[in-house]
C-alpha cells in the first residue's frame, strides 16, 4: 500500500479545531504548517493542536513568495512566525519537537512557484542556497524519510510529491477553477499514477482555509479508501 505524510498549509482558521478533532478520530498524523498572520489572531486553534499531539510547522508569517522578497525580509518575515510557534509551544507547557519550514506556494527564494506545477523538479541554484543555509544553521530539518530522488537530498525546507489542489475550492476560489467539486478532486488524486509508487514515501499537500473543512474530511476519507497509510 502506499504511504504518506499528510501536511496541511495555511493553519489555522476557525475550522482547525474541528479538522484536528477529525485526524485525532481517525488516527491520522499530520503536520500543520502555519501563517504567523493568523497563528497571531487565533493562537488558541494552533495550542489545540499540539496538545493534541501534532506538529507545527512555519509557513512564514505574511505567506509572501520567498522569490519576491529581499533576503532580510524573509528572514525577519519566519523569525517572526518562529516566536509565535515558541509561545505557542511555551504555552502549552510542551517541547517543541521539531523545526520545520515550508516556503509559501514553495518558492524556495528563485521565483519558481513550484506548488502550481504538477511534476515538477525541484532544484537549487544560486537563489535558493542562501536560503537553505540559514536554514541549516538555524536548525531547521526535513523530517520526511524515503523522499523520491527529485527532492534534493540537502534540502531542509519542507517538500512535498503531490499537491491537491483542494484551496481551489475554499469560499475565496471556488467556482473560479478548473477543480469545482469534491469529485473533481477525487479524480485529480485517480489520474495522478505516481501516487500509486510504493517504492518511496509521498508528501501530500492540503490546506486549511475557510469553506474547506468538509471537503478536507471528504478527501482525507478518500485518500484512506484508496488505500493509503499515513506516516508519522
Amino acid at each position: 500500500m502506499p504511504k504518506a505524510y499528510l501536511t496541511i498549509d495555511d493553519s489555522p482558521t476557525a475550522e482547525t479545531e474541528d479538522l484536528v478533532d477529525f485526524l485525532t478520530a481517525r488516527g491520522i498524523p499530520a503536520i500543520l504548517f502555519v501563517r504567523g498572520e493568523l497563528l497571531e489572531k487565533n493562537p488558541r486553534a494552533i495550542e489545540y493542536a499540539i496538545q493534541k499531539g501534532f506538529i507545527v510547522g512555519n509557513h512564514s508569517y505574511a505567506h509572501k513568495p520567498a522569490g519576491e522578497m529581499k533576503y532580510q525580509d524573509w528572514v525577519d518575515d519566519l523569525e517572526l512566525c518562529e516566536s509565535l510557534i515558541e509561545a505557542a509551544y511555551l504555552n502549552c507547557n510542551l517541547p517543541r519537537p521539531k523545526k520545520l519550514y515550508r516556503f509559501p506556494y514553495i518558492d524556495r527564494g528563485d521565483g519558481q512557484k513550484n506548488e502550481q506545477i504538477d511534476m515538477a523538479t525541484i532544484k537549487e541554484n544560486d537563489q535558493t542556497l542562501p536560503l537553505q543555509e540559514y536554514l541549516h544553521k538555524h536548525g531547521f530539518e526535513q523530517p520526511f524519510e524515503n523522499m523520491p530522488s527529485t527532492c534534493p537530498n540537502k534540502a531542509k525546507d519542507c517538500l512535498y510529491t503531490f499537491t491537491t489542489r483542494d484551496w481551489m475550492l475554499n469560499n475565496k476560489h471556488r467556482g473560479h477553477h478548473n477543480i469545482k467539486t469534491i469529485d473533481d478532486l477525487k479524480a485529480r488524486v485517480d489520474a495522478d499514477k505516481s501516487l500509486q509508487e510504493k517504492t518511496h514515501n509521498h508528501v501530500i499537500i492540503m490546506h486549511d482555509q475557510l469553506g474547506l473543512f468538509d471537503i478536507s474530511c471528504a478527501l482525507i476519507d478518500y485518500l484512506s479508501e484508496k488505500g493509503f497509510i499515513f506516516q508519522d
